[in-house]
């Protein structure tokens, strides 16, 4: 009994320490973003140990200028890099690669898994392995793609490359592993075709699993910033990731105003996963429930 107390111990106080790893540097950043430009460079000269370094880290004086002159422009700054714009882009191209993937790559893992069909098998292997090339390989590919497809500068080259990632093809196909092959054949009996069984009885199945895809997609969108760096050349069509390259330089030493646009950028993916977390947990339980 004392060594299961004194393991918990050990455990909650690893994982404390792995929390405050992640939480200092944000708090960091959230301080900063209240602080004037020339308060946060002037704010951390001279550190005279730890604990002066740690009440130096609290705003002399708060202000939420940094925020206000983000979206509304402010002394110093210009139109070139319109944050609204790029939020607006990053939310139109996030959403509709996550839609999109939940829709392909269920679909593709249901066919894969359910429709037995000549050559699948090799198929999907193939796709895997082919997977495991590093993503900057297909970068020259793309390029010729979009631009024979006249997406150049185009939201459309940002979102249909995106749609089937075999990784979360094989998460789905493994997942729907778990279900019993003789509900397919019980709604087959009762006259249900394939595609009623995908919807009736695959898809409530998998929740969980589509759920924690539909996760990772939006956040590969959102925080996608090599391709778009590369395809998008109009300010006014780029996403907020790499718009905040050219805010950086829009900014020039407002180093405040910087940290504050990349706070707001983290808002949506971390606002997502709180808001999906319980549903994600719930779907879990109830899965555990159904098989047990």
């Amino acid at each position: 009994m004392k060594e299961s107390k004194r393991a918990k111990l050990i455990a909650f106080l690893f994982l404390l320490l792995l929390g405050l790893v992640w939480i200092v540097p944000v708090f960091w950043l959230l301080l900063s973003s209240f602080k004037t430009d020339s308060d946060f460079i002037t704010s951390f000269a001279n550190v005279k140990g730890p604990l002066d370094y740690l009440s130096r880290m609290i705003p002399r004086k708060w202000t939420v200028v940094n925020y206000i002159e983000m979206f509304v422009g402010g002394e110093g700054t210009n139109t070139t890099a319109n944050i609204l714009a790029m939020f607006k882009n990053s939310f139109i191209v996030s959403i509709a690669v996550t839609l999109g993937t939940l829709i392909v790559t269920s679909l593709s893992a249901y066919a894969y898994e359910r429709l037995p069909f000549k050559g699948g098998k090799q198929i999907f292997w193939a796709l895997m392995y082919m997977s495991m090339f590093p993503n900057v390989v297909n970068l020259l590919p793309m390029f010729r793609i979009s631009n024979a497809l006249g997406w150049v500068d185009n939201l459309n080259a940002l979102i249909w490359p995106s749609l089937a990632g075999v990784f979360n093809i094989f998460l789905i196909r493994n997942f729907m592993k778990g279900i019993p092959k003789d509900l397919d054949e019980a709604a087959s009996i009762d006259g249900a075709g394939s595609f009623q069984i995908y919807f009736h009885i695959i898809l409530p199945s998998i929740a969980p699993v589509m759920i924690v895809v539909g996760l990772f997609a939006f956040n590969g969108a959102w925080n996608d910033f090599l391709w778009p760096s590369i395809i998008l050349t109009n300010p006014m069509n780029q996403t907020l990731t790499p718009g905040l390259r050219l805010l950086s330089g829009q900014y020039e030493q407002k180093w405040a105003h910087m940290i504050a646009s990349c706070l707001v950028s983290m808002l949506p993916p971390l606002l997502l996963y709180l808001f999906a977390q319980k549903y994600f947990l719930a779907g879990i339980s109830v899965q555990a429930g159904v098989k047990g």
